[in-house]
């Protein structure tokens, strides 16, 4: 099985073989994390950049008063941190939604590797542009959706999300949905009430179903319209690339 950070940048650009046995090198050290223990806390100066190979996690913030916003979700493929760098310390924390399997990518490895090839260095920034994005689509849910709409909105985007890296039964268009109401409502900004109201919403609508923590998709283009879902903000087909096939570069070439 293709490793899901190989599968996912893929579609930010052409990588070769030997770029791929590259970077697959960078994600041999790995430990594996309890669902709700944290992947890096608070307040710690983090030695390593956190590549999620299997599960889900999140970066997160607690009130004192007990409260968490979950800030970003992250899924298998995915870094936690943009590559190359990392904060003297966290003003959040990275925990474990499910059990994890986590890759410590040391910064100085996949600085180099970037360095040395262009091809590399284009899918990671493309990784970094697309998780920026995320983060600013959630931003517009929450100002802007509904509690109904950004449910749906939610699930459209895992549908693509989990699709870049082989995780969606192209036949059913249904995943694993593995996290709690609770998750959902700190991703979300709503209480688990507005949660449950608004999973009974979708299913009514016939939309989709969920059943043993799989989420399946009835009419992706009905709920795609119900949440105003545009999924440009994903770049899944990658930027433009700057490179010949022959690796060459693009504007060197003659016409």
């Amino acid at each position: 099985m293709v490793h899901p950070f190989l599968r996912k940048l893929r579609h930010g650009a052409r990588l070769t073989k030997e770029h791929e046995e590259t970077l697959l090198r960078l994600t041999q050290s790995t430990r594996t994390i309890g669902a709700r223990e944290d992947v890096v806390p608070l307040g710690e100066q983090p030695r390593y950049l956190p590549l999620v190979v299997d599960g889900w996690a999140c970066r997160y913030t607690t009130l004192e008063n007990g409260r968490r916003q979950i800030i970003s979700l992250f899924l298998p493929g995915d870094l936690c941190e943009p590559f190359g760098v990392l904060p003297r310390f966290m003003d959040h924390a990275i925990g474990a939604l499910t059990p994890c399997v986590i890759a410590h990518v040391r910064t100085d490895a996949i600085r180099s590797v970037a360095q040395l090839s262009p091809r590399i260095e284009e899918a990671l920034w493309w990784d970094l542009l697309v998780a920026s994005a995320i983060e600013r689509e959630h931003l517009v849910s929450l100002g802007r959706r509904s509690a109904t709409e950004r449910l749906g909105h939610l699930f459209c985007e895992l549908h693509l999300r989990l699709g870049m890296i082989g995780l969606v039964d192209g036949d059913e268009l249904s995943y694993d949905m593995p996290i709690t109401q609770a998750d959902l409502g700190d991703l979300l900004g709503l209480s688990m009430v507005h949660i449950n109201r608004s999973l009974q919403e979708l299913r009514k609508t016939g939309m989709i179903s969920l059943r043993g923590r799989r989420l399946t998709i009835h009419n992706l283009e009905g709920l795609r319209e119900l949440a105003f879902f545009d999924d440009g903000y994903l770049h899944r087909f990658g930027p433009l690339s700057l490179l010949n096939a022959d690796g060459s570069d693009v504007n060197q070439t003659s016409l």
